[in-house]
């Protein structure tokens, strides 16, 4: 850590208080306050997860890109042997939400997944979490979705014992049937990991993202994690469907969707993540 900081002193930010932040499952966090700013340090193990947080600001700088979304500016990112590697970000007060601000929000999102590619996948693979996810690029969703986030999941899963061959067998089943649960649409650019932990009601009266896991992939992926854990807003939803409509019968499709999600974090988590990911399965 000292050594981060020394590289930090190189950019005359003047720091001169450091608050480890509490909550975050995936990184070391830290709050860096100087006379009249204050900065959001992320720190990880090079080693144990390369280039994670490259990878991150990568994405950041792929949905700043976009024009729909607040992101927070990247100030610093680096490298310290296989010891550490960390990213510096601006920091980002927060209030409280209007309807207005949901409303927006939605229709952000929406401007956001109109941004279209010609197949599924990213020129790399990065991270949701922890756990790496492959994005090799794919015309179709439901191959996408069988070979590079179901399939992969449902392996390191039995690796660790959580679900036994008749649940991997009973994914199969359903990787089968994904070109007619999903409607064929446009690869779009989406957030990835998309729950409300990762959205910041700023006191611009927006939004700021943070933490994405980036790909062109279905666009209902985002919609169906933001349901997942709860915490957004009805007028969100709503703004949403207003601005660009969904496929009908998407919420019959929205275990199918989360599914992806549930898998990561009964491999991050285990116990009640594993019997969400069994009762989807059991339909198979």
């Amino acid at each position: 850590m000292n050594e981060i900081l020394e590289r930090l002193k190189q950019l005359d930010l003047g720091i001169e208080t450091i608050v480890p932040i509490k909550g975050g499952d995936i990184n070391d966090a830290f709050r860096l306050e100087s006379f009249d700013k204050k900065y959001f340090l992320k720190v990880n193990s090079s080693a144990n997860f390369p280039n994670l947080l490259k990878k991150e600001a990568r994405g950041l700088d792929a949905l700043n890109k976009t024009n729909t979304f607040s992101t927070p500016k990247i100030l610093n990112i680096g490298e310290i042997g296989k010891d550490f590697q960390y990213l510096l970000l601006e920091w980002i007060e927060t209030s409280t939400p209007t309807i207005i601000d949901w409303e927006n929000f939605g229709r952000n999102l929406a401007k956001l997944h109109q941004n279209t590619a010609k197949q599924f996948g990213w020129n790399e693979d990065n991270y949701m979490a922890i756990v790496l996810q492959p994005n090799k690029q794919t015309d179709s969703w439901s191959e996408f979705y069988a070979n590079n986030r179901i399939m992969p999941m449902m392996k390191l899963l039995q690796n660790k014992q959580l679900i036994t061959s008749k649940q991997v067998k009973s994914a199969e089943n359903m990787c089968k049937q994904l070109g007619s649960i999903f409607p064929k649409e446009k690869p779009s650019l989406i957030h990835g990991d998309f729950w409300n932990g990762n959205i910041l009601a700023n006191q611009e009266g927006d939004f700021t993202i943070i933490d994405p896991a980036i790909y062109y992939g279905h666009r209902e992926m985002d919609i169906a994690l933001a349901k997942l854990f709860g915490g957004f807003d009805d007028a969100f939803f709503d703004a949403y469907q207003e601005a660009f409509p969904l496929e009908k019968n998407s919420e019959e499709r929205l275990p199918i969707a989360q599914l992806f999600p549930l898998l990561i974090h009964a491999y991050l988590f285990e116990g009640y993540y594993v019997k969400d990911v069994q009762t989807i399965l059991k339909k198979f």
